[in-house]
Parts: structure tokens; sequence; C-alpha cells
């Protein structure tokens, strides 16, 4: 019993200490906060008896330290909490009221609350409410932006899930009256104007400000993409698998998006399995071309696809300003002599490769604007017409997408002659790097490769349909990246699946 208050007593005296830091300035534009009561070790203990009972539930225990009054634990003590967590829970009611006459009062003392949602303590800085949650984590947010994120019925419309509080009713140098922690450890911000926020520790937490946060943010709104290697294998999954388990079909989202290339065996060799596919997905692409299209040879085209000529390395329908997120092709019948085979391109790999080595080549490609057209009558009459970049960057300086093909790239280009030299400078050492990087393969009946249209590039070896070996006959339909990047997160959730 001695040890036990020895080491107490310990503990008072370390947090103490670290109070008296954080008060002297280590979190600086803060006013009073909160207090903590339950000891780590006592936490422990608890989760140890628990242990020893051979029980499951949770035990929730309630210690104050009634002597002794602090603002905030030490890092090692927060620490130590957040590992108690899973089988100790309380609360802690803290008040933090920031009008001058009121700056110097104690909150008062209950609980204790840990867990990564859980909010510990919270305190009033000059423009922004900063939080410590049970884990030790600190995140800081603007007041502005709490106040217009609002979830209370006035402000927002949980079932709509929108925001209906208007911007332009918002006072961006509103600042909070009281501040408190309720006894279920979330947050009520009640603002100089009498209204009040209401804050929970889980929708705080995943909407922090800070770079892990929005790193991990990012990756929910797009996986990060991985170039291709030189021993790169066209990833494989089953048809039938796909089409009839959640978790294949996340698994081919994700191969996907990371990758941007895949190849579906073993379907019905017939037109018909890549739509009903798509249908568990999203709804499929129209273009001027219609819902899909089977491309089987023909001497009467407008389109090179429809004769056995090669074609080169490219991005599909890049003269639509709103083109196809991604490619489909069926193989329903495939040509059996020489040629037919794809030719497949990382163009991340190789746009990077360009950055490397030729950095004049690259800014000229992501900063000269080009036509692309495509013109004459499938379902109806159309004349289709973009202007961009060869190379598309993001905010934060990385590929984004690429438009590329000389098959419908316009003759009339809005740059002067010099800068014309320039950019066929640079789109030819950017050609034979796709060619070098490339690799080929032929399809199957039955095989469906599926293309990220705005990463990488696809072509096809030359054939003769005139010879004994046969036609050629592939099904064509589009998808947009919305729709799969939708399923990929609702699948997520469902089955509880998070990536970085």
């Amino acid at each position: 019993r001695h040890g036990k208050m020895r080491g107490v007593q310990r503990l008072r005296s370390v947090v103490r200490s670290y109070s008296g830091a954080r008060l002297n300035g280590v979190i600086p534009g803060t006013q009073h906060l909160g207090v903590m009561s339950t000891t780590p070790q006592e936490l422990l203990q608890s989760r140890k008896q628990s242990t020893l009972a051979g029980t499951q539930q949770l035990q929730k225990t309630t210690c104050s330290l009634a002597a002794n009054t602090v603002t905030a634990a030490a890092p090692d003590v927060a620490a130590s909490a957040a590992a108690a967590a899973t089988s100790v829970r309380s609360a802690t009611v803290r008040t933090i009221t920031t009008s001058t006459s009121n700056k110097q009062n104690n909150p008062e003392l209950v609980h204790e609350t840990s867990g990564e949602e859980l909010v510990y303590e919270a305190s009033a800085g000059t423009k922004k409410l900063q939080v410590r949650f049970g884990d030790g984590h600190l995140s800081e947010y603007p007041y502005a932006w709490i106040r217009e994120n609002c979830q209370c019925p006035q402000c927002f419309n949980s079932e709509a899930i929108a925001r209906t509080f208007l911007v332009e009713d918002l006072d961006v140098n509103l600042k909070p009256r009281e501040i408190k922690v309720t006894e279920d450890t979330n947050i009520t911000v009640t603002w100089e104007d009498g209204h009040i926020s209401p804050l929970t520790g889980s929708w705080l937490r995943c909407r922090s400000f800070t770079s892990e946060a929005r790193k991990r943010n990012r990756a929910r709104y797009k996986l990060k993409r991985i170039p291709w290697r030189e021993d790169f294998k066209l990833p494989e999954l089953d048809f039938d698998e796909v089409m009839n388990s959640e978790h294949a079909i996340l698994d081919w989202i994700v191969k996907l998006e990371r990758y941007g290339v895949l190849l579906l065996k073993n379907s019905p060799a017939q037109v018909g399995p890549i739509l009903d596919l798509m249908d568990k997905l999203g709804f499929v692409k129209k273009t001027h071309y219609g819902t899909d299209y089977e491309i089987i040879t023909s001497h009467f085209t407008n389109n090179l696809a429809y004769t056995g000529s090669k074609l080169a390395l490219h991005t599909d329908l890049p003269y639509l300003d709103y083109f196809p997120g991604t490619t489909w092709l069926h193989c329903i019948k495939q040509h059996e002599g020489l040629g037919g085979d794809n030719d497949l391109c990382d163009g991340i790999m190789a746009a990077e490769i360009l950055r490397e080595k030729h950095p004049e080549h690259f800014k000229t490609l992501t900063t000269s604007y080009i036509y692309f057209q495509d013109k004459g009558r499938e379902t109806y009459e159309f004349d289709q017409m973009n202007k961009t970049t060869t190379i598309v960057l993001d905010d934060l300086g990385e590929v984004s997408r690429l438009h590329c093909s000389s098959q419908s790239r316009d003759s009339i280009m809005d740059l002067d002659s010099d800068q014309v030299i320039e950019f066929y400078e640079a789109l030819k050492t950017f050609s034979h790097i796709l060619i070098d990087v490339s690799i080929r393969k032929k399809t199957e009946p039955g095989d469906i490769i599926v293309i990220d249209n705005s990463r990488v590039f696809h072509g096809r070896q030359a054939f003769d349909p005139l010879t004994a070996k046969g036609q050629r006959h592939i099904h064509n339909a589009y998808i947009d990246w919305d729709w799969l990047r939708s399923k990929r997160r609702v699948l997520q959730d469902k089955l509880k699946i998070h990536f970085e």
C-alpha cells in the first residue's frame, strides 16, 4: 500500500512539473486548460485484474486526484493512459471560460478519458482551438473553420450530409466565449454571439490538419499510384471471383488504382460481361461512339482502331475535355496470326524518366497546350475538340494525367513557330521513352484488359485481317474513376479496410 502511494505521489510530481512548463509557454497562445484524474498505474492495474478474471468486458474505474489539480498530462503519462484505453474508459468534464474575469478559475475535476478519438482536453488559442486527445495527440482547429462546419441542426442537415450555414454569414474573426469538454468527451463551443457548436472527438480527429491526417485523407481521395519497374508483371484476377465477391472487387479496384492496369481472366467470350461488371460499379460512360462499341476490322471506317494498322501508344479520346477515366478491352476473338498484340506503358514512369533526364523537355510538355480533334459520323455527326498539355501536374507537382495520341493530335497548333520546334523535340524524346519501357501482351478470348486512361498508354501491333487466321473482335466500353473510387470508399467503410 505504501509503495503504491509513493508511486502516485511521484506521478503527481511529474504531472505538476509538466503543467508548470506548459503554462510557461510550451504551447503558446493558449488559455486555462482542463485536468486529468485517474493515474495510468491504476488504469493498467484495472486491466491486469480484468485479464486475470478472464473477462472481455471493459472495466470502468473512477479515481480523483482531489489534493492536486493540474492542467495537462506529461507525454509519457498520456502514452501510458492510451495503452490502457482498450480496457478502461472514464470521462472528464472541463470548462474553459475565455472571458477575462474567469481566466484563472480552476475547472471542475471529475474523470479522465483516453483513446485516440476521445477528447482529453481543449484550450483556446488566439485564432485556433487546440485539442489534445486521449492518446496524447494534439491538433489545432481554426475558429472560422469550426464555426462554418458547425454540426448543429441549424447549421447542418445530417440527412443530406450537407452544410446549410452560408459562408456569407460567417464572421471570420469570431471568437469563443466558452469551451466545454462534456461527460461523453465531446466538445461544445459557445461563441461570442451566443451560438453553440457541438463537436465530437471522432469528427475532429479525422479532420485534423496535421500532415499525417492530411496524408491519410489524400489516400482516401486517391490511392497513391505505384510506378512500374522493369520487372513489372500484369496483375491478374479471375472474372467470376470479382463478379461474386466484394473483397475481390475491392482488391481489383485497389490494384487498378495503384498500377493503372490489370487483366481479368476467364470471362465469357461474348459481348456483355464488361457491361455486367460495370453495373456493379456505377454507370457506363457514353461517348460519341455510343454506350459501348465493338472493334471489328472494316475497310470503311472513320477510326484507325477498326483497321489492321499499327496503333502507336496513346491515351483514348484526348479530344474530350472530360475524357474517360478507364478503358476496357474485352477480347471476343483474337487474330491468330502475327500481330494484334497490345502494347502497354506506364505514362507516369515514362514522365518521371523524362523529368529526371530531360527536364527542359518535361517542362515543354507540361506547358505547351495543343489541340486534339475527332470529326466524323457514328451515331450522329460530331466534331470533338480539346486543348490541353501532354503532361498535366497536380497541386503537389506530381503527374496527374497524360494526353497523347498521334492519330488525333491536331495539325493546328496554338504555339509560335519556335515553340512548335521545342514541342516536337520534347515529344520525340518522350515517345522513345514510352517505347523503351512498354510491355506487350496478346490477349486471348475471354481476357479483359482494364486501363487507367489518365495514366497508362496502350497501342496495338499491326495485323493482316485478310489472312486465313481470321479477324479480331474486341468489345470496348468506358467507366469513369468517379464511380470506381466511390465504390472503393464504400467497400473500405463496409469491410473496415484502410489503405495508405
